[in-house]
């Protein structure tokens, strides 16, 4: 009676032990199902994005006097953010020979970052991207007004010159924009931009500059301006990104 009770329970624990594993096996059947069906994994393209701003070569025809370059360079650092560095130059020349000569240059940056809000799954072979995004943008410029002439029938005619002076301006911008691929590593954008003043240069000079490098005329707190670029795409390297979903229980 005794060996037949042992053989008994032998039997339960085994049969228990099945049934558990059983049942380890179908959980963890179920967890991989939920993976498989609410985790997606995208490739993420680290290339490096230079930009030249064609917007710029119409300057001159526009204010006559005033030649500026800009470039600009973008990647995608983690899923749908880029970090992206703006810079250029800047040089003006004005002769109005009864009034004045004015001539300026200078150099100009802008650092920040852009937020994708085109799903990144959409088009994985594409880099197509609608953005905005925000700036810090910083310009050294140095100006000199080589000869003035002021008419004054009371106190007489006034004639001088003002040495070389350098101006600093200090302003945040918010941008919105496109990029469309138009080739393999060829992309076409646009962006319009809303700056705003920082500092105060033209408490530091004798004359309010003209324009301020990468802002806008010198003389306005706050500034609006377009950009038309052609991009090249330096294709560098990938990260995998696993986003996970919320799991829902099988049914």
């Amino acid at each position: 009676m005794k060996n037949i009770f042992v053989c008994f329970i032998s039997l339960w624990i085994v049969q228990a032990g099945l049934a558990q594993q059983k049942t380890d096996t179908v959980t963890a059947a179920k967890d991989t199902a939920i993976i498989a069906r609410h985790d997606s994994v995208i490739m993420v393209a680290h290339d490096l994005r230079i930009g030249l701003d064609l917007s710029r070569i119409a300057m001159p025809f526009l204010q006559p006097g005033r030649r500026d370059v800009e470039a600009s360079a973008d990647m995608q650092i983690i899923p749908n953010w880029y970090g992206v560095i703006e810079l250029g130059y800047h040089q003006m020349h004005i002769d109005k020979t009864d009034l004045f000569q004015y001539q300026s240059h200078g150099y100009f940056y802008r650092i920040g970052i852009d937020k994708n809000i085109l799903p990144s799954e959409s088009n994985p072979y594409r880099h197509d991207i609608a953005y905005f995004g925000f700036r810090l943008g910083h310009a050294v410029l140095q100006q000199t007004v080589q000869h003035y002439h002021i008419t004054d029938t009371i106190w007489g005619n006034v004639d001088g010159s003002i040495p070389r002076q350098t101006v600093q301006g200090l302003w945040l911008e918010i941008v919105a924009g496109l990029k469309i691929q138009i080739a393999k590593y060829v992309d076409l954008g646009w962006s319009v931009r809303g700056r705003t003043l920082l500092n105060h240069p033209e408490r530091k000079t004798n004359v309010p500059p003209y324009v301020i490098p990468g802002f806008g005329k010198g003389s306005n707190r706050q500034a609006f301006d377009f950009n038309y670029s052609l991009f090249f795409r330096i294709p560098l390297f990938q990260t995998a990104y696993i986003f996970h979903k919320k799991p829902s229980s099988l049914k």
